[in-house]
């Protein structure tokens, strides 16, 4: 806005001139001129402002005109909301990213549950076989405990001729009567039986004989007659194919067959071991002669 001939009557409200390098009041003559932006009055001379210029400024309702500070501060503006708007897009980007991470997070975190849940079922059933397992091998070790009771006093022979007999009881007396024999008079030994029976069915067309199980009264008295067991090949020719082993659950015939394997292996070696209740020992012989060479070296 400017004053003098068709503009404001700058006298009526006397303003200092608003350039810092002047202060003078604006009066009419001296062509003031009003800032639009920050409404101070300014000489035209002090803000360099052309006649011409001046002029269209007078003759002009709508033109605006700024002084120069708040020229620079409105270009200051302008700067500042270019570079706002600049770091608003830059914002907006990395929210865009920051969305794609965080959608690629919670895709990530569903897949994270449900492998998650996965391994959840997964260790609950591994505890559920486990469990399975542990209770089978707990029931399996007692029901071996209980079979290993149950033939802790028996005794197998092997190849004991069959009975002649044609009644069952007079081939059970005769059973009796052969194993008595077998005991009393060929080992020499005084045990005694409390049952004695045939392992699995008569077979006419099976040439060897059964198995015959004898249990004794008590266990010191089943590894007595295993002690000498082996004596019956040197007793008489009757006896020199009869055999005698404890009664064995399934296990530990499996075991006894490994010990024995092993036992050939070393024998093999030339190594002299025996089996004796279930473990492999060095013979007497082989103790003998280890005890003779330690002697020597000496």
């Amino acid at each position: 806005m400017t004053g003098g001939e068709d503009g404001e009557d700058v006298a009526a409200s006397p303003k200092p001139c608003g350039t810092e390098k002047c202060k003078k009041i604006v009066k009419d003559a001296d062509n003031g001129i009003r800032c639009d932006e920050c409404e101070l009055w300014f000489h035209a001379g002090c803000e360099q402002v052309s006649v011409g210029f001046y002029k269209e400024l007078q003759k002009s309702r709508t033109q605006l005109w700024m002084c120069k500070k708040c020229r620079g501060s409105r270009k200051n503006y302008k700067q500042e909301i270019i570079k706002l708007r600049a770091e608003n897009e830059e914002m907006k980007e990395e929210n865009r990213k920051m969305d794609t991470k965080v959608k690629d997070l919670e895709t990530k975190n569903g897949e994270m549950k449900k492998k998650l849940q996965e391994l959840e079922e997964k260790l609950l059933s591994t505890k559920s076989d486990i469990t399975s397992q542990v209770m089978n091998m707990v029931r399996d070790e007692m029901n071996e405990r209980d079979e290993m009771q149950k033939r802790a006093n028996n005794i197998v022979v092997y190849n004991l001729p069959e009975p002649d007999g044609t009644v069952v009881e007079e081939r059970i007396k005769e059973d009796i009567n052969k194993c008595a024999y077998l005991l009393k008079d060929v080992l020499k030994v005084e045990v005694g039986v409390t049952k004695v029976i045939r392992l699995g069915k008569q077979n006419d067309n099976n040439t060897r004989p059964r198995p015959t199980l004898i249990k004794l009264e008590n266990e010191s008295e089943k590894w007595h007659v295993l002690s000498k067991a082996k004596n019956l090949k040197y007793a008489n020719e009757e006896t020199r194919k009869i055999g005698i082993s404890p009664d064995m659950t399934k296990r530990q015939r499996e075991e006894n067959k490994k010990l024995r394997d092993e036992l050939k292996i070393r024998r093999d070696r030339g190594e002299r071991w025996q089996i004796k209740r279930g473990q492999l020992v060095p013979s007497f012989r082989q103790q003998t002669d280890n005890s003779e060479g330690a002697t020597g070296g000496q």
